[in-house]
């Protein structure tokens, strides 16, 4: 995003003479690595730049057949405000944030990905409310790489939290019991590949996609082979999950993309709630720390304590 926005293709990156200096753009700085000068890099442009539309980083360009109007986003490939603030940013909680409105924006299917065939969700929050659910049942959130590669990141809203957890359960047992763990796990991608017509690889790349995105936004973190989510914002996660409201209009969608989602602490009385719980955590771990006295509007008492987004 800094390399974008510091060259002139802000706002042309479309065609490929342009999707081909985007990538060599990326490239120069050290983003990805082309290893040919005189090779033709225009898709690696192109996936980058639908990633970052995506994503709300930079404008979507819409599709006015069907019924989308541009002037609701702005121009397409420049800045958005969430991307101008991720620009921004400089502390990792900064760009976590930035992230995190990003993904609780991003609801599949929707006017920019209308080819799902269920009903609208938040992959964020789906995948955050199955492992609240695991915690429910075993007292622990972890999540496997496997699990998500094999089972999470292929159910949807017509899956719910205890069906998928069901599943991600019995793998597991099924796993622990078997004589070879590593054959088990070759024999269980074999079959999923069989089943969904993917190669293997797929299945470990998009793994590792996901995990990625969901460090990004700060609320999990790495275990082992796994992810479990972040002690200190389990309240604020419970929070975020809570919230099952879809977009009411494609406008709307498009425009909280672009802007970054509202947070549950964007909202005083919630802020306070997730404040008084991290006051809480911080002395059970011996971190003394007293609110009385104290202006509460200052956001640096929370990293979640953030201004409406513009």
């Amino acid at each position: 995003m800094i390399a974008l926005a510091n060259s002139p293709l802000v706002g042309h990156i479309k065609g490929r003479e342009l999707e081909n200096a985007f990538a060599r753009l990326l490239h120069q700085n050290g983003i990805v690595n082309i290893t040919r000068e005189d090779a033709d890099a225009s898709d690696l442009g192109r996936k980058w730049r639908s990633a970052l539309s995506q994503l709300g980083f930079i404008v979507p360009e819409l599709d006015v057949r069907q019924g989308l109007e541009q002037i609701w986003v702005g121009e397409p490939f420049t800045l958005t405000n969430n991307g101008r603030r991720l620009i921004e940013a400089e502390t990792v909680p900064g760009m976590q944030e930035c992230f995190l409105r990003s993904l609780s924006a991003y609801y599949i299917p929707s006017a920019l990905e209308r080819g799902y065939n269920v009903p609208e969700f938040s992959p964020l929050r789906h995948t955050l409310a199955t492992m609240l659910e695991l915690e429910r049942r075993t007292g622990d959130n972890r999540l496997n790489f496997l699990e998500m590669g094999l089972i999470v990141q292929l159910t949807s809203s017509s899956d719910t939290v205890v069906a998928i957890a069901d599943r991600v359960l019995s793998f597991r047992q099924a796993r622990l019991d078997a004589v070879s763990r590593r054959q088990f796990d070759r024999e269980a991608l074999d079959l999923a590949s069989a089943e969904h017509g993917y190669v293997v690889g797929t299945f470990r790349d998009y793994a590792d996609t996901n995990f990625r995105y969901l460090k990004a936004t700060g609320l999990v973190q790495s275990r082992g082979y796994g992810l479990s989510l972040v002690p200190e914002k389990h309240l604020f996660i419970e929070q975020l999950v809570v919230d099952t409201g879809i977009p009411d209009s494609d406008q709307s969608y498009l425009i909280a993309l672009c802007n970054g989602a509202t947070l549950p602490t964007d909202n005083r009385d919630t802020a306070q709630l997730v404040l008084e719980d991290l006051v809480r955590q911080a002395n059970l771990r011996g971190i003394p720390f007293d609110l009385r006295g104290r202006d509460l509007t200052d956001r640096r008492l929370s990293g979640f304590l953030s201004p409406q987004p513009s």
